[in-house]
């Protein structure tokens, strides 16, 4: 069997050079648009915030619900306040003045804690429709956006940051035949992403069988991590990283996002 498409990733890293390659100036390092939270869920949005500005990442602005603003107050300069459902998640009446926004970026994440309103979905979509450039996903943005996988999936400069059991079900709505099943061995589902992302668009990062896996148009990259139950909040900081890394490199994805797994400890 052809595996020459698979690179084991070990305790040095395939793509040093990337490490060397960061930008040294932040006005060189990139523009960033952060979308996430809702009035009773901030620390996604939060936590990507200072998890991209410890990365490297040049410049931030970080989009929120507007009724979040009496919790954020004065405390970040660089919150961007959106209009709101009655519940507090983000309005689709907030669609045009957000693509304006997403006009300065040159790259989007979606770290989660949105809430599962009708309205965000529809604004979501629109983004990922609308916007060109690279957009990372991870957590209940996914989740939100499950049932039209197709405009995640079918997406160039998309990359999904998500545990099995998400692309269980995101592979299933999108309507593949071929079941994952939580007992599934390393490389039979090696050999399904290697299919799978070489006849759809995005790039896909989980985590299966005590490995990190990177998976971008046929390639493959997998990690051994540390402890085998899945550590919590494994998804926003390589989501973080990933987005980071993926705009300094934004011809390199799959050398972006495996560099990205070596460097996340899940611990």
């Amino acid at each position: 069997m052809d595996t020459t498409y698979w690179k084991r990733q070990t305790d040095t890293p395939l793509f040093p050079e990337l490490e060397w390659n960061k930008p040294e100036r932040r006005d060189h390092a990139g523009k960033l648009l952060i979308i996430g939270g809702d009035l009773h869920n901030l620390g996604a949005p939060a936590s990507a915030f200072e998890f991209t500005k410890q990365a490297g990442i040049g410049r931030i602005k970080l989009a929120l619900p507007d009724k979040t603003r009496r919790l954020v107050g004065k405390t970040l300069p660089e919150a961007l306040f959106l209009p709101s459902t009655a519940s507090g998640e983000f309005s689709h009446a907030g669609e045009v003045e957000l693509l304006d926004h997403a006009v300065w970026a040159d790259s989007i994440l979606m770290p989660g804690d949105n809430g599962r309103n009708s309205e965000t979905t529809i604004l979501f979509e629109s983004i990922l429709r609308e916007y060109k450039e690279l957009v990372v996903l991870t957590r209940d943005a996914v989740d939100i956006l499950s049932h039209s996988p197709k405009v995640m999936f079918n997406r160039e400069r998309t990359t999904l940051v998500v545990t099995f059991a998400q692309l269980q079900k995101l592979v299933k709505n999108y309507g593949e035949l071929t079941a994952l099943t939580f007992s599934m061995d390393l490389i039979k589902f090696v050999e399904f992403l290697h299919t799978f992302t070489k006849k759809t668009a995005s790039n896909i990062v989980t985590l299966h069988q005590n490995q990190i896996i990177v998976a971008v148009n046929g390639q493959i990259s997998t990690k051994k991590v540390v402890e085998e139950s899945e550590p919590a909040h494994w998804r926003l900081k390589l989501a973080s990283s990933a987005v980071c890394y993926q705009t300094w490199n934004p011809n390199k994805p799959f050398e972006a996002l495996t560099h990205v797994t070596f460097q996340t400890t899940l611990q």
